[in-house]
């Protein structure tokens, strides 16, 4: 396993769950936006598969090899930039577990052509507030039509959101998405029953941040796709703004959620 430095251990009880009895839910940071769901023996990896980068968190190879070596049932990125999204490391990984299945933007689907095999790929073209479900041993994705936040400098990237169902936890990571009352109300997001909401500390730049958090109306938020010197002023608006907050940053930090 990863040496996870830090553990935060969260008992929450959610009335509004039919499934009283599913396994913990785990998250693990893995670097950036990328993080490791796990409860039971299901497992996905959502923007955790891109290569060293400059400017944010990521893994070497020798934690890139152990990751692959543990395996994933799912795994899914949000969108092609480089700090979510590598063809080598997505296609080394899919190479090593045959039985995995990658979920994607058509755009990360054209980038994997040639890379990986057809079987293990698969994606559906999404407009407006569209969204289409997959399932793949047992665990529920659906993704969404989820615009990126920078629009004029991103417009024609593709970002999609994913709502992973997993042992009757819900968990929602929006990668670079912009969060807006529109995008919530338009995907119906606070009917959801969503556990744990992934969310780009970008957010916070807008004034209406913890607002937001609370129209989608879920169990916790945890702001990831920070540089280390975010962590301070986050966790500090965090105490001030939303308290059933968190982060996962630099350091492979944690969270487990029991019901």
């Amino acid at each position: 396993m990863l040496n996870f430095k830090t553990i935060i251990i969260f008992t929450v009880f959610f009335t509004n769950s039919l499934n009283l009895f599913a396994a913990d839910l785990t998250i693990e940071h893995v670097a950036n936006a990328g993080v490791k769901i796990s409860s039971g023996e299901k497992t996905v990896l959502v923007d955790a598969l891109f290569p060293p980068h400059k400017r944010f968190n990521s893994l070497n190879d020798e934690n890139f090899s152990e990751l692959t070596m543990q395996g994933a049932d799912v795994i899914m990125a949000t969108h092609t930039h480089s700090d979510h999204f590598g063809v080598s490391r997505v296609s080394t990984f899919l190479k090593k577990n045959t039985k995995s299945l990658f979920i994607g933007t058509p755009q990360t689907l054209k980038k994997l052509e040639g890379k990986a095999d057809t079987y293990q790929l698969t994606s559906e073209s999404l407009a407006a507030f569209q969204s289409k479900l997959f399932s793949h041993h047992n665990i529920n994705v659906d993704a969404l039509n989820f615009p990126h936040g920078d629009p004029e400098a991103h417009s024609k990237t593709q970002n999609y959101a994913f709502l992973i169902e997993v042992n009757g936890w819900k968990v929602l990571h929006i990668g670079d998405g912009g969060l807006n009352s529109e995008r919530i109300e338009g995907l119906k997001l606070a009917d959801r029953s969503i556990d744990v909401a992934l969310v780009h500390d970008r957010c916070l730049r807008q004034d209406d941040c913890a607002e937001r958090m609370k129209q989608m109306n879920v169990g916790k938020v945890v702001f990831i796709h920070m540089t280390d010197d975010r962590i301070k002023p986050v966790s500090e608006w965090i105490k001030a703004n939303l308290h059933n907050a968190t982060i996962l940053v630099t350091g492979h930090e944690s969270i487990s959620i029991s019901r």
